[in-house]
């Protein structure tokens, strides 16, 4: 893929600049999660001081490049060891899950069955977004997932150093730095 037009081509937030905002640079990109060809979201968030720097940025910063383009070349290889860990973490929590479908009157098989094997998930699971922020760390970045269990939230896998760091609800996985 060509990276440098990709970065060139990525959409700005278009809202007002204030002081210590962010800048959002959107892009779309093609994954290839076990087996399932999605289209996500990236995100690049990079804080700007002041408008006149909000308004010079147009590409991620190298570290967040470097970042990305490194997902990108081990994605293969880690998205099996992804869909492990979020094996793992289901297991944990599908009881809850299926509790309070339960509760209110849902069969709780159609949203969180128990399941054996991790590619079992696959078909209650789908990567939505990539985020990679300038405040972390090289090799940091959260994959967001809309999932059956919890259509609400989705789910969130924050990656470090291309290993799963944790995992968490979309929305509440970011409150964790």
């Amino acid at each position: 893929m060509d990276w440098k037009r990709w970065y060139s081509e990525l959409e700005q937030d278009d809202e007002a600049w204030e002081v210590s905002e962010e800048v959002v640079l959107r892009g779309v990109a093609q994954l290839f999660f076990c087996g399932q060809n999605s289209q996500v979201e990236v995100e690049f968030i990079v804080k700007a001081d002041s408008e006149e720097q909000a308004q010079a940025i147009q590409e991620p910063t190298e570290k967040q490049k470097r970042t990305w383009e490194q997902y990108m070349s081990y994605a293969s290889t880690i998205h099996s060891q992804i869909l492990k860990s979020i094996h793992h973490h289901y297991t944990s929590i599908v009881e809850k899950y299926r509790n309070v479908y339960s509760s209110w009157g849902e069969d709780p098989d159609e949203y969180a069955p128990y399941v054996e094997r991790a590619e079992q998930l696959l078909e209650r699971l789908q990567p939505v977004s990539i985020l990679i922020s300038d405040a972390s760390e090289e090799d940091e970045l959260y994959l967001n997932f809309s999932c059956s269990w919890d259509r609400e939230h989705g789910l969130g896998v924050h990656i470090k150093q291309m290993k799963v760091e944790h995992i968490q609800g979309a929305y509440t996985l970011y409150d964790l730095e």
